[in-house]
């Protein structure tokens, strides 16, 4: 999902992309497809290869409009059929295992709607963390046998369910994993109102060790097959290198800074008035298009910060200018997140 972020008063600016960079979108879905089978279809973000749905591709179908505006919503059609998306684990080697996510000291968020369809029957419905050709590792939705949201380890654990909950509503089931040593820890929210819940949860369990690098939608074991999916998102705390900008006014100075770099990485920023790409480059898609003009490279300190500062020319308030940088290692760069901004 990409996020504009439209520069108000200095102010805000002081506050904004710090929040934004204390955790960062690494896969996302949306479901913004035409109607129809959702089996072979590439959208949305952080995935590698396309959406699989059983052998005739309509385990899922799409249907318009979704629920959270965007584009339509994955709609469940075939009993116990399933729709899979493999996650990208390429960009996430800081964080990965193995393949996998579940790395021990790392922490994902994943969140979603969902609600069981108007008249439908079935006795479960929900994502499945799976562990691709291995096994399934977490579930978290309406666990088979209830009616309420819940989770639990397939073949493992029992379900444990939040009481008062409905399936039969549109519900925002955020989830919270923090990979420990040995036994992880899950916590889970039902319809919290904020996408990252410092409440005390409605679920907070130690389950059995936890890895997974796919993705699973769906429902089963009713004559009525149908759950409603939309707004699927993974979050990690930033582990990247981190772009931002502050005090973007006309005629004045503008700060910018890449944050979380290797000590001594050459950082370049890059930026774009046309719009914000994707432009394929040596270190993988860029958000910006052509032309792209760039800042003079900068020499990230110990404490893994460049920073420089910048001059915007007067009148030219109003105009939008898309931004990122890339992060220069010996061996590698490395994008960090992009900015779609305007200058105030």
């Amino acid at each position: 999902m990409k996020k504009s972020l439209t520069l108000i008063i200095p102010a805000v600016l002081m506050v904004a992309p710090t929040a934004l960079a204390q955790n960062q979108e690494i896969v996302y879905d949306s479901f913004e497809y035409a109607a129809g089978p959702i089996g072979g279809l590439d959208g949305g973000k952080g995935w590698t290869g396309t959406w699989w749905s059983g052998a005739t591709a309509d385990g899922g179908i799409v249907e318009v409009p979704g629920m959270d505006g965007l584009g339509g919503m994955l709609t469940s059609a075939i009993e116990h059929e399933g729709s899979y998306r493999v996650i990208d684990m390429a960009p996430l080697g800081p964080i990965s295992d193995g393949g996998t996510l579940g790395k021990d000291g790392t922490t994902v968020w994943i969140s979603f709607t969902l609600q069981r369809a108007a008249g439908g029957d079935d006795f479960y419905g929900g994502v499945t963390l799976n562990w691709q050709w291995n096994s399934e590792q977490l579930f978290i939705g309406s666990p088979w046998g209830s009616d309420e949201l819940g989770i639990e380890k397939p073949w493992v654990t029992g379900p444990t369910v939040i009481p008062g909950t409905s399936v039969d509503v549109e519900n925002t089931i955020v989830t919270r994993i923090d990979f420990l040593t040995g036994d992880d820890r899950v916590q889970v929210w039902a319809n919290p109102g904020v996408d990252f819940p410092t409440t005390v949860a409605d679920i907070d369990q130690l389950m059995p060790d936890i890895h997974f690098n796919e993705i699973k939608f769906g429902s089963g074991t009713g004559l009525i097959t149908g759950f409603h999916f939309d707004d699927f998102a993974i979050h990690t705390p930033e582990f990247g290198p981190s772009l931002a900008v502050n005090n973007l006014v006309a005629g004045g100075v503008a700060d910018l800074a890449v944050s979380n770099a290797a000590a001594g990485a050459t950082c370049v920023i890059a930026y774009s008035l046309a719009g914000a790409g994707p432009t394929n480059t040596p270190y993988g898609m860029a958000d910006l298009s052509f032309p792209i003009s760039q800042l003079p490279p900068l020499t990230a300190d110990a404490s893994g910060v460049a920073s420089t500062t910048a001059n915007i020319p007067a009148g030219t308030a109003g105009r939008s200018v898309w931004v990122q940088a890339v992060e220069l290692t010996a061996t590698s760069g490395t994008l960090t997140n992009s900015l779609a901004m305007t200058i105030q």
